[in-house]
């Protein structure tokens, strides 16, 4: 029983992160045929940092339409993320999804499951479109499924819109989008860069090819358009590595090579079992050699037997794996995009039929080996009726001990470094007390918010109440919540400065008065927006924080400087009224040499539709339901949604630093129970093994202790070979982690030194535990056995 659960452990482990990755990496997109040919397009500028991130790096829609010309496209099409309202039914319900080209679902090969797609001509300026097209989650959600809807209307953002298709199943695009409508563009000018480019490359087509054609059409377009392209350029990656992120497929990588070697200390573990096992076979195994079998057919039936043990184990590790990979997408905190599915298809089970074959290879071929050697007299002779192994096969069983130390350290050496990344995520200071504050989003939608003022008027006034709810300090209303959105990028100009190239690019705010007391903060210098400022489209007047006016002016005040923002074909002016303190907006671990950057602007400046609102109040947890109801009362209708605790948002923003992390710790404490069992089974059979020796020993006079410590310096000798050994593997493990820690030295030689020390104290526990036991035995009947 111990032998298979060993087993499943660690084929189960191997099967539940393979699923993962070959989720993240591995399985075809829903697109069909086109799955490997979907790729999307980044605009990149030569002063873009390079950490900008490409989910930050979109294309203009009219540069786009001039890119459909390539002839290494099938199809290139363009959607913009966004909030919609549906509502005309019981409840406003807030709906995230996506103004799409009318071609978009052509490009990616997917056809409605009723209904149709859109018709280039009802394609229309954003909130003036005609025609929706739903996700089938949405349509069975708020309209029952009702197969009727196809021709009706629905209110969308205050319009009645016509219901035109329903997607398929599960079909969320790009992530998780449930509403769709269609949209062109032609008034934007090009250096309005917002759209979301996607295409299907051509077939025979490859990823250089396209990327080479793009970059001369993109030198062309700046030839073209010097005021808008000069210096822009067009980026091509295959979908799937512009949705993960980098340091996702590290990390992810990371734990399919840790519960590799949780696989290989369980084998290692199951070795020296039957290594021992054969031992006591032996008189058996010369049995079958004096009748006749050969030595090959007695290692074929050991590794049957060994063979048959990893596929019981291998099916209870699949069954493990299912329950594990289904608590895991119920636990995560936001819903995973539509196409990443932590599911066991064909590939997870070849995969589990290779490491079953594998672990029964790699448990049994040793000891069926070691079981072979025989010598017939001696083993056949009635008095051999206790067997022990020789020396060779004790040396292996002592190296696979050593082997399972070193591939333990490497394991959690490597679950330190990413728990106490983890914990300073945790620990990570934001630039304010984050703790008394509660945040929520809302989207403005409808006509009667189409005018700017009208939209900023609205969430000054709403901010105002917010801060008379009893027990409130502060309140504001703000496009970015620190530590969760890194704003949006502008290129930032000084007065002197002539040319574009030495813009400097930073992230841009837009923010009520009463920002900094509801953060808890004073400023630097000069003053807050007033109220009428935060009402005015036009006001002139920004704050820069402290890294951004350190940049600008070194050594300088910023207060009534000037600094310009380029946008479009010109550069808009503001007067410097305050310089605050550094406040992280990305999430922890995401921060960019631009979001480090910050441009605070009147809110009326920025015309968004979505706003955060942060309050300062006593006990945040109880006042959710006061918040929603101020709000309310402004406007009925309100869509509010991610309204939380900000201790519970920065929960949210870490959630996959911790998954990670949870794990890699659970692999290194299986591997570190599996290698403890290992070396006490060891000594424990030494014990049995030299037990006449003992009982001599005892009778001359020897010491409980003595006989103790004989066993203990054994297993202190196989824990520090197998940490010198183990080293070597663990520096391997922190330089691969390296780079995915967060405020974390991954050569740090205090964590290496306690790791060490914690392990090897481990180990001399797991070798003391036989060892008293064995100082125990009577001289007597130890003497009287042999």
């Amino acid at each position: 029983m111990a032998a298979l659960t060993i087993v499943a452990v660690g084929i189960g482990a191997n099967v539940t992160v393979f699923s993962i990755v070959n989720a993240m990496h591995l399985r075809p997109l829903p697109f069909g045929e086109r799955s490997a040919r979907i790729v999307t397009l980044h605009s990149t500028h030569r002063l873009q940092p390079e950490d900008w991130g490409w989910g930050d790096s979109e294309l203009s829609y009219l540069d786009l339409m001039d890119l459909r010309g390539a002839r290494a496209f099938q199809g290139l099409a363009g959607y913009l993320p966004r909030n919609f309202t549906l509502s005309g039914e019981e409840t406003a319900e807030r709906v995230q999804g996506g103004s799409i080209t009318p071609n978009l679902f052509a490009v990616l090969g997917i056809e409605p499951m009723l209904g149709r797609t859109f018709l280039e001509e009802e394609a229309a300026a954003p909130g003036l479109e005609s025609s929706v097209i739903l996700t089938h989650g949405l349509w069975q959600r708020r309209y029952g499924g009702d197969p009727t809807i196809i021709g009706r209307a629905v209110i969308v953002n205050e319009r009645a819109r016509t219901v035109v298709g329903i997607m398929p199943p599960n079909f969320k695009f790009p992530e998780r989008d449930e509403i769709y409508l269609p949209f062109r563009a032609d008034e934007l000018p090009r250096t309005a860069r917002t759209v979301n480019a996607v295409g299907v490359l051509a077939p025979g087509v490859t990823l250089e090819q396209a990327q080479s054609e793009v970059d001369s059409l993109a030198t062309w377009l700046a030839d073209l358009y010097p005021d808008s392209n000069r210096g822009f350029g067009v980026r091509v990656l295959p979908f799937r590595t512009s949705q993960i992120s980098a340091d996702a497929r590290q990390t992810s990588v990371t734990l399919m090579a840790a519960v590799g070697l949780v696989l290989l200390i369980a084998c290692a573990n199951l070795a020296n079992l039957l290594l021992v096992r054969g031992a006591a076979r032996q008189r058996e195994v010369a049995v079958r050699a004096a009748l006749g079998a050969g030595r090959a057919r007695i290692v074929y039936t050991m590794l049957a037997e060994s063979l048959i043990l990893s596929l019981a184990g291998a099916l209870l590790g699949l069954l493990a794996s299912q329950w594990v990979l289904d608590y895991l997408q119920q636990s995560f905190p936001e819903e995973l995009p539509y196409w990443l599915r932590f599911t066991i298809d064909l590939r997870v089970v070849l995969f589990t039929v290779a490491m079953t074959a594998f672990s029964g290879l790699a448990v049994g071929l040793i000891p069926a080996l070691r079981a072979t050697r025989l010598d017939l007299v001696g083993d056949l002779k009635d008095a051999s009726r206790s067997v022990s192994l020789g020396p060779a096969a004790l040396r292996v069983q002592g190296g696979l001990a050593i082997m399972q130390v070193a591939l333990c350290m490497a394991l959690l050496v490597g679950a330190n470094l990413m728990i106490r990344s983890f914990l300073a995520l945790q620990r990570a200071d934001l630039g304010f007390d984050h703790r008394p504050l509660v945040s929520a989003r809302a989207y403005l939608a409808g006509d009667a918010y189409d005018d700017l003022r009208t939209r900023a008027s609205f969430f000054a006034r709403a901010a105002d109440v917010l801060r008379e709810l009893p027990g409130a300090s502060g309140a504001a209303a703000t496009t970015s919540i620190p530590g969760d959105d890194g704003g949006s990028a502008v290129r930032v100009v000084v007065d002197g400065q002539s040319t574009s190239e030495q813009d400097l690019i930073a992230s841009t705010v837009g923010v009520t008065n009463g920002l900094f007391d509801a953060l808890g903060l004073s400023l630097i210098e000069g003053r807050d927006f007033t109220g009428a400022e935060a009402r005015d489209t036009d006001s002139a007047v920004a704050i820069v924080n402290r890294r951004l006016a350190q940049r600008l002016w070194p050594g300088q005040s910023a207060l009534d400087r000037r600094v310009g923002v380029r946008a479009r074909d010109d550069v808009q002016w503001l007067r410097i009224v305050g310089v605050a303190p550094d406040v992280h907006y990305e999430e922890l671990g995401e921060e960019t040499d631009a979001s480090r950057l910050n441009l605070y602007v009147p809110q009326a400046r920025t015309g968004n539709r979505t706003m955060a609102f942060l309050v300062r109040m006593q006990a945040p947890p109880l006042q959710i339901a006061p918040i929603r109801q101020a709000l309310r009362s402004l406007h009925a209708g309100l869509p509010l949604y991610e309204v939380m605790p900000m201790t519970e948002r920065r929960r949210f923003t870490t959630w996959e630093q911790e998954f990670f992390g949870q794990l890699m710790g659970a692999f290194a404490g299986i591997a570190l129970l599996l290698a403890c069992v290992g070396i006490y089974a060891l000594l424990a059979y030494a014990a049995r093994r030299r037990r006449y020796e003992i009982g001599v020993r005892l009778a001359l006079g020897a010491e409980p202790r003595d006989v103790v410590a004989l066993f203990v310096r054994q297993a202190g000798r196989i824990g520090i070979i197998g940490l010198i050994a183990g080293l070597g593997l663990a520096l391997v493990v922190a330089r691969t982690l390296s780079g995915t820690l967060f405020a974390t030295d991954a050569f740090d030689p205090g964590l290496f030194v306690t790791t060490a020390a914690g392990l090897l104290a481990v180990v001399l526990f797991a070798g003391y535990l036989p060892a008293r036991r064995a100082a125990h035995v009577d001289p007597v009947r130890a003497l009287r056995v042999e």
